[in-house]
């Protein structure tokens, strides 16, 4: 089972092996799809976990003793067909093949491939790539 998780932490953390204790102490894989640490030290992170429901759980549990705030990320990322162009830039960027061209040569989106990057944000010309993420600073 995996999730796409969003942690938010506090300065002292931020030196801390946090997300390596999630392998260690809980038998977690994991994948880091998006990380920033400001000037000041806070941070976050996007990660993709697997693992079972408990572990999960009880990595949540370490993550919020650790003063982490954890949110499930919601739907990633959004597709605005009509904007679209179909130009396939998006594609050479996206690092787990969620956006791939079809065999007809059409832009096509995987969802759940998506480990919310937001790579394809960022470089789609047109903007037709949007993220939902209102709480990440890009």
């Amino acid at each position: 089972m995996g999730y796409n998780i969003h942690l938010r932490f506090p300065a002292n953390i931020s030196t801390q092996p946090v997300v390596c204790n999630l392998t260690r102490k809980f038998d977690l894989d994991f994948n880091i799809s998006k990380a920033q640490i400001s000037s000041g030290r806070e941070g976050y992170l996007i990660l993709e976990i697997l693992g079972s429901k408990e572990q999960l759980e009880q990595a949540k549990k370490y993550l919020e003793e650790q003063e982490i705030i954890v949110s499930e990320v919601a739907q990633r990322i959004y597709r605005d067909e009509k904007s679209c162009v179909e130009c396939g830039a998006c594609t050479a960027i996206c690092p787990t093949a969620a956006l791939h061209m079809d065999k007809e040569r059409h832009l096509a989106f995987d969802v759940e491939k998506c480990v919310v990057c937001t790579r394809c944000v960022k470089i789609c010309p047109v903007r037709a790539i949007k993220s939902d993420i209102g709480s990440v600073n890009e």
